[in-house]
């Protein structure tokens, strides 16, 4: 019994070329010989592949599901672009097909990013409304708006939480639509210029 197929899924921004490249070696082997382990350790660190699934499928079969990062942002370090993963990982293969995710800059910010990315997903800040983000070392963001609005944030994560979703009410207020600059790092004030 010969493995004569290998079916691939769930490859949307990993290199299908390269998956197939490295899993050639294993066509033609004995169906019960290959391990799909062997076959997962050949494949796992193809840049955006998180997690792989084996299936044998007797008698020829070899069914592979991809589970890849998920893309929440792109770091702009050393005047070069990266992606960054919802896990932290970066993959230094940018693509410009995610130029509509923020950019996240700052030292050490892709530390930082995927636990924020986390924290503006719980309170239900629009990230879709974020151009980018920077981090400072005393550890507070300030977030850049695609409509030209800048949010300054405290250090403190509770006052960080009032701070956006007191945001998030007065951006549906007329009256603010005047301001660009919102300075929430004073506690229990707010700037607006």
């Amino acid at each position: 019994f010969k493995i004569k197929e290998i079916e691939i899924n769930g490859v949307e921004n990993a290199d299908i070329n390269l998956l197939n490249i490295r899993l050639e070696k294993f066509k033609y082997n004995n169906f019960f010989m290959v391990s799909r382990n062997q076959m997962a350790d050949s494949i796992i660190d193809i840049d955006f592949i998180n997690n792989v699934l084996i299936k044998k499928i007797y008698p020829d079969k070899v069914e592979i599901k991809i589970k890849e990062h998920k893309i929440i942002g792109i770091i702009s370090k050393d005047k070069k672009k990266y992606i960054l993963s919802e896990e932290g990982i970066i993959i230094k293969k940018y693509n410009k097909k995610f130029e509509s995710l923020p950019i996240i800059y700052g030292k050490d910010a892709q530390n930082y990013f995927p636990q924020f990315y986390k924290f503006l997903k719980e309170i239900n800040f629009n990230i879709n409304e974020i151009k980018s983000l920077k981090y400072f070392d005393t550890k507070r963001w300030d977030i850049f708006l695609i409509n030209d609005r800048l949010i300054k944030l405290p250090s403190n994560k509770d006052e960080t939480k009032k701070s956006l979703n007191k945001f998030i009410a007065i951006n549906k207020d007329n009256k603010f639509n005047k301001f660009k600059i919102f300075d929430f790092r004073v506690k229990n004030q707010l700037i607006v210029k």
